[in-house]
């Protein structure tokens, strides 16, 4: 007894620990009697019946019997604590009243206790047949177990946040696990009728666990495979790495202006309800990316909230809102089960086109999750059509959410305020951060005396030179950085005093006077290089690399038969001064208002935009017709010019050339594309055609007018130009791996995918070989040069350090959730995920004579057809069967056959088939209606 006692303790202590807090557990305690829970079930029948929804409940009648008995024949047998009985009955009420809020839910709950009160044995018949034997203190135990399990998985179900909206999404895998308990509660029948050891009835409760946790685990990984599908099929951006950077780039002391700022404090709290937005505004290099990433990381810190995030830059100007939403998505769900289920469970098909589709998921997550904080960077850098779409449907977010926080930063362009209609808090950052502004000046001179060692005079004498430099900064932390690394590395005091006593007038006025420098440089060669490298920088439709950069210094259209051989590093920063960076091997402008003004026609000696791009698109095809590409290259060769560095361009250049010549066209106003190019043109259609391209139906639809003006003069290059459009836009919506060619290589007008295929698989063989090649591999084409093999993918043009990685990373462009039908094309390459297979064999193969083909593996859909406990009638199995809406022809085959078998009779052979499968599942009560009874009514 003692020993009984304390495994129902045991029990019960295991259930508090997985409940999921105190206050359930003590809304629990409240009900100890059936009386109670029969009082709150007619309250709640009068409660459905006002509102016109009364349901079924005299459903659950057999539960509640069952349970009756049980917890009469526990006070007999167990000396039965209150908390015993009270998780017999308490539970059941919180059920009732959380499933209530949806009719599915409701019925559901139902139809899940009427399945367990059909299976649950007589209590009292048990007690008179083990009333002086050990095995039913065993039994009493393991079936308090059984029903707490049941409770456990029900309570985290229907107590979850948003009901009404998940439930169609969370429901089908809690039922499945709810049908393992439930199948483990008709294995007990075995038990009862058999003289079983005692260990016996203990194991089937670790086997219970065991099924169960296996469970759980397997709907796990599948949900984690079908998250990481669908984040490769999307590939969204990750801003991972800027907050990173922009939070080490953070000066110690700085910004705690805004986190003492009441209005900032409100928004945190979420206090401000009429106004949930948040607005930095200010002028351009006032600090607000940096004041944004040490927000979004105190917000990161905080208990029980979501923070997700976007960095706008210049470099991200075309993307579009639909993307910026798909960042903010994957964002919420990565680190939740809960929210990856409801991404997986949604109907994704045009997540990636519909910003519909995505405003709607995204909405649905925010409700789910709870608080979300919404942090928006650089809004003011993005086209104004997408900017003014994202913040409308973010002002529409957070009116439809309560719990969620939103913070812009931008400038205060006159567009905004229009957009954000009155919903915000504004808060001027210019006018509010003079003292950090005058810390980082402190801190940056500290650094500065300590690197270049200057005496202890001078460095009084700097400072008085320097005092000035916080007011003339006006806000600006971005006037400071360039005035520092303007004077950082001079050597003569004088020139450095010149300057401070001497300082712009404006960000404008700095970034002229670096220009000014350029131009007025006595070493030509210098000029021409500093100038091409931003005109290319600015002009890239993708940012270049530093080593891209590099070789592409060296294509000279004067000379195409010179091959870029890069032997030395190019020191950008010096060359182009104060105003470029290197940021992880990407070459850009230090702030978007660089490319604003170098590129200005109103600045004298300024760049051309349209000519750079013009410039940077001769060179690409100039590359891509010199002999490194030449398609017959053999292995050996193409070997030796990988580690030559050869191909550092390729990428780019094979990507981008057309880019580049739209760009042009779009940016000159040329109705004529230029003889320099034309020349060009012809000789990459004569050296890289290829032999394999199939034409199609080609659209002009995209095709720049200057172009289509050469049709007549040069129709094989007008329909070589017509046919790379379509492969470049065609690869960008695909699935195509560059190891099948055979699947796409054939819509490529050029032979040059031809050298991308080498690449890809002689860079793997490569990166076995010996330590001074992997030193060349990495000197030439940096650390990520193992690219991913999916033509479409996002990340093709950043790479992974190692092919682990990468291969990885291909792993989730796989599409395991194949359609069974023979014959279908979906067969070999499947869906993303297994909702999009399970619409598909819906709605694509509902023919009711086809077998369906997620029979053979009948999972945990177990219903009971009780023969030992009255008869089965046709009318009651089919009505059974028919919660299984996913198979229509079964339920059909039901509801006929068996009404006509109630008349017919069974023979000896059939009605010891039909007992031997009173637990079956929809499969194997098919194959006893087929086997063993159809005979019978065809004889």
């Amino acid at each position: 007894m003692i020993t009984t006692q304390r495994a129902f303790e045991a029990a019960m202590l295991d259930f508090k620990e997985k409940l999921k807090g105190q206050s359930f557990y003590d809304q629990i305690l409240q009900t100890t009697r059936i009386e109670q829970v029969y009082q709150d079930i007619e309250k709640l029948q009068d409660k459905q019946a006002k509102s016109g929804r009364l349901r079924h409940l005299s459903k659950i009648e057999p539960f509640l019997a069952r349970l009756r008995e049980y917890s009469s024949v526990v006070e007999t047998f167990v000396q039965a604590k209150p908390d015993i009985l009270a998780l017999i009955w308490g539970p059941i009420k919180l059920l009732l009243l959380w499933a209530d809020v949806l009719k599915q839910s409701f019925d559901a709950l139902l139809n899940a206790l009427e399945d367990i009160g059909n299976i649950l044995p007589d209590f009292c018949e048990l007690a008179e047949m083990f009333a002086d034997n050990n095995r039913l203190q065993e039994l009493l135990v393991l079936y308090f177990r059984d029903i707490l399990q049941f409770y456990l998985i029900s309570t985290k179900f229907f107590s979850m946040r948003r009901l009404r909206v998940v439930f169609e999404m969370f429901w089908p895998s809690h039922r499945d696990r709810i049908q393992v308990v439930v199948k483990h509660m008709a294995s007990h029948r075995d038990l009862i009728r058999k003289e079983v050891r005692m260990e016996e009835i203990r194991r089937a409760d670790e086997l219970r666990n065991r099924e169960l946790q296996h469970f759980v685990q397997t709907e796990e990984n599948n949900i984690a495979q079908e998250y990481a599908s669908h984040r490769a099929h999307i590939s969204p951006k990750s801003y991972d790495g800027d907050l990173y950077r922009f939070s080490e780039a953070v000066c110690n002391g700085t910004g705690k202006w805004l986190f003492r700022d009441l209005s900032f404090q409100n928004w945190l709290a979420g206090k401000e309800k009429a106004k949930p937005i948040l607005w930095l505004r200010g002028i351009p290099g006032a600090g607000k990316t940096l004041l944004a990433s040490s927000v979004i990381k105190h917000t990161q810190s905080l208990d029980g909230t979501h923070t997700v995030f976007a960095f706008l830059t210049y470099l991200d100007s075309h993307i579009s809102a639909l993307s910026i939403l798909h960042s903010l998505i994957f964002q919420l769900v990565s680190t939740s089960l809960s929210l990856k289920t409801i991404l997986c469970q949604s109907d994704l098909q045009h997540l990636g086109n519909d910003f519909k589709v995505a405003a709607t998921l995204f909405q649905t997550l925010i409700q789910s999750a709870g608080v979300v904080r919404v942090i928006i960077d650089g809004l003011d850098e993005i086209e104004t059509a997408k900017r003014s779409r994202l913040i409308k449907e973010l002002v529409r977010l957070s009116g439809e959410c309560e719990e969620c926080h939103i913070l812009l930063t931008s400038r205060a362009e006159s567009d905004i305020p229009g957009d954000l209609d009155g919903k915000t808090i504004d808060i001027q950052v210019d006018k509010n951060n003079a003292g950090s502004i005058q810390v980082f000046i402190n801190q940056t001179m500290g650094e500065w005396f300590k690197e270049r060692g200057f005496v202890p005079d001078v460095q009084d004498q700097l400072q008085g030179w320097a005092a000035p430099l916080a007011f003339h900064a006006k806000g600006m932390f971005l006037y400071v950085k360039v005035i520092f690394r303007i004077i950082y590395y001079i050597n003569d005091i004088g020139d450095i005093q010149n300057q401070l006593e001497h300082l712009p007038s404006s960000l404008k006025d700095a970034y002229g006077r670096v220009l000014q420098q350029i131009n007025a440089s006595p070493d030509p060669q210098r000029r021409n290089l500093a100038r091409s490298i931003l005109g290319w920088v600015g002009c890239a439709p993708s940012p270049m690399t530093l080593k891209e950069i590099e070789q592409t210094l060296l294509v000279d259209p004067k000379y195409p038969f010179k091959l870029p051989r890069v032997q030395a590093r190019v020191n950008v920063v010096q060359i182009c001064g104060p105003i470029i960076d290197v940021v992880d091997g990407y070459v850009q402008f230090v702030h978007f208002t660089v490319r604003e003004y170098i590129f200005s026609t109103k600045i004298q000696n300024s760049i051309t935009l349209s000519e750079m791009a013009l410039d940077l698109a001769i060179r690409c095809v100039v590359y891509m017709c010199q002999d490194h590409h030449d398609p017959d290259l053999t292995e050996d060769e193409i070997d030796a010019n990988i580690i030559g560095g050869a191909y550092r361009l390729h990428h780019f250049s094979s990507s981008f050339w057309l880019d580049l010549v739209h760009e042009y066209l779009t940016l000159s106003g040329s109705k004529t594309i230029p003889d320099t190019l034309v020349d060009q043109l012809r000789i990459l259609l004569e050296t890289r055609s290829s032999d394999h391209y199939t034409e199609t139906d080609q659209s002009e639809s995209s095709l720049h007018p200057a172009i289509l003006g050469l049709e007549y003069q040069e129709p094989g290059l007008v329909e070589m130009l017509k046919g790379c459009t379509e492969f470049q836009t065609s690869l960008s919506k695909s699935d195509f791996q560059l190891n099948n060619p055979e699947q796409w290589f054939h819509t490529s007008p050029l032979s040059v995918p031809k050298i991308s295929i080498a690449l890809h698989e002689r860079l793997d063989d490569l990166d076995d070989e010996k330590s001074s090649t992997l030193k060349s591999l990495s000197y030439h084409y940096g650390p990520r040069c193992f690219r991913c093999g999916f033509l479409g993918c996002h990340y093709r043009r950043y790479g992974f350090e190692t092919k682990t990685g990468r291969q990885a990373h291909e792993k989730d462009h796989q599409k395991p959730w194949n359609c069974n039908y023979p014959g279908c094309r979906y067969a070999a390459q499947g869906f993303i995920s297994r909702k999009m297979r399970d619409d598909h064999l819906k709605h694509g193969h509902s023919n009711i004579g086809v077998t369906d083909p997620r029979l053979p593996d009948p999972g945990y859909r177990i219903r009971l057809c009780r023969g030992n406990r009255g008869r089965c009638t046709g009318a009651r199995v089919s009505r059974r069967y028919s919660q299984h809406s996913e198979y229509p022809e079964l339920r059909t085959h039901a509801g006929r056959d068996l009404g006509r078998i109630q008349g017919s009779g069974y023979n000896k052979s059939a009605r010891t088939k039909y007992d031997s499968f009173q637990y079956c599942c929809l499969k194997l009560f098919h194959q006893f209606i087929t086997v063993c009874i159809k005979p019978r009514l065809s004889s």
